[in-house]
């Protein structure tokens, strides 16, 4: 018999957006209840994305010595004496103790839980299915919030009997062995992110995309800086305008790609990167008045609410920045308003951080962005190999980018590619928030040596550019 339950508020996805929201509903007095399809807490980001995939990251960087073998001049470990036994027993330790983690955090607040997928009877009901489709929950809920995440598309359709020989994002990690050869089909955040990592690891590695140049959301010093360092880097092919007709098991068994213009490449295994879509399927959302958009993701207006009043979303199901980060904050900010709760408005800046080899973070508008806009800056540059703590961490090819208003001296944005580029970043964020001139970091004492001393040597660097006349202004 399926149990009832009564709330104020159902969030439906337990990932960043939904375990937060449901935790600052809970801390407000509210009774909540999350609904998981996947039977555990954290989503997709700790199960099969974000968490994962750093550790991953971590681990091979670890094991294979990249960094600082780049910088003294070694070889790094190759794949065949790389312990796959190993990198499992990392990530399955960190996703355990994350998970443990957070069902305590539920527990301690009184969270309900129900496992299954939720359909929407109406705005205010909703029931939850098993894998067999038996109903096991019937909940009404004053408000709902959806935070069900997103998957990897697959816009070309696989052969069948060739599903071995594919992966994405959310099954890399069931992979038996370290393949010799991946073909990774799209150049986005994930597919440099895995694209990297597996060629650190020794992996031969081809990076196609149909587009003609890697991230074109970076600056375009700091994206001209990224493919210099991965044009070079050992076992990785790059392959940009390149269109891909079907994909096909090869007569060696492998995976093969025919391209549109006629060409062939083939690998063990080939990796999906070819942006994600909402997870909204099996909702029921037709039995409410939430609307999507032409992508499919759920329309939302600045509070987070949808189109149906009692109804709110946060996270990937409401399309960019589909972000761990902003999604955590969303889905707080959507519990707040949806409970009249003392809130404010989504912060105006916000970093992204890109695990790539090298890492990749931003806060604020690039060059080219301030440019078009009229705005008079200046840049501010610090390179790794001019700060002590580079050479000593094997990166000397690392820059800390800092754009600056040529008159107020205001921080505008901040760059950065190297080791630890996305916490540094901070620093940034913070600068922008606050409202900083660049003359702060001239004036602050940093810990030596480390790479956060680069932001006073960017911030020299920029300022020694400026006239007299507007040097005195902070001299």
């Amino acid at each position: 018999m399926a149990e009832k339950m009564k709330v104020d508020l159902a969030v439906i996805g337990a990932g960043p957006a939904g375990q937060k929201g449901a935790i600052q509903a809970a801390k407000a007095g509210k009774s909540v209840a999350i609904i998981d399809r996947l039977g555990l807490l954290g989503g997709a980001c700790l199960n099969q994305g974000t968490i994962p995939s750093k550790t991953l990251r971590s681990a091979i960087l670890d094991l294979t010595g990249f960094v600082q073998s780049v910088y003294h001049g070694s070889a790094p470990r190759q794949v065949q004496e790389i312990p796959v036994d190993e990198l499992r027993r990392r990530l399955e330790r960190v996703i355990t103790d994350e998970n443990t983690l957070l069902a305590e955090q539920c527990a301690n607040n009184g969270i309900l839980t129900a496992f299954g997928t939720a359909r929407f009877l109406d705005p205010h009901h909703l029931e939850v299915v098993d894998a067999s489709d038996q109903v096991t929950h019937n909940i009404e809920a004053d408000k709902v919030l959806i935070s069900t995440g997103s998957s990897p598309r697959h816009p070309i359709d696989l052969p069948e009997g060739t599903e071995d020989l594919f992966v994405d994002s959310d099954i890399v990690f069931n992979m038996q062995k370290v393949p010799k050869s991946l073909i990774v089909l799209g150049a986005g955040i994930i597919g440099c992110e895995y694209a990297t990592m597996f060629a650190a690891l020794g992996v031969e590695v081809y990076l196609i995309d149909r587009r003609d140049s890697l991230l074109r959301m970076l600056d375009g010093e700091i994206g001209s800086s990224f493919a210099e360092y991965i044009t070079k880097m050992s076992h990785l092919t790059i392959e940009l305008g390149v269109g891909i007709e079907r994909l096909q098991r090869s007569d060696k068994g492998e995976a093969q790609i025919v391209r549109t213009d006629g060409g062939t490449l083939e690998a063990e295994c080939v990796f999906y990167s070819m942006g994600r879509i909402a997870n909204l399927d099996g909702l029921h959302l037709e039995n409410t008045g939430v609307e999507r958009d032409k992508l499919g993701n759920i329309t939302v207006n600045p509070l987070f609410q949808t189109t149906e009043p009692n109804i709110y979303a946060a996270g990937d199901v409401i399309g960019p920045p589909s972000l761990a980060s902003t999604s955590v904050e969303q889905g707080r900010l959507a519990v707040r308003n949806a409970f009249l709760l003392r809130s404010h408005h989504f912060p105006d800046f916000f970093p992204y951080g890109i695990y790539t080899i090298p890492e990749i973070s931003a806060v604020g508008p690039t060059e080219e962005e301030l440019r078009e806009q009229g705005v008079q800056f200046e840049v501010g540059r610090a390179h790794y190999a001019e700060i002590a703590r580079g050479p000593i961490a094997g990166d000397t090819e690392g820059i800390i980018k800092i754009l600056f208003h040529r008159e107020t001296l205001e921080v505008l944005s901040v760059h950065i590619i190297g080791t630890h580029a996305t916490e540094l970043i901070s620093l940034g964020q913070m600068a922008l928030s606050l409202r900083v001139r660049i003359d702060y970091f001239v004036d602050t004492i940093f810990n030596y040596p480390t790479f956060a001393e680069g932001f006073r040597i960017a911030a020299l660097n920029g300022l020694n550019k400026l006239d007299d006349s507007l040097s005195a202004k902070w001299s």
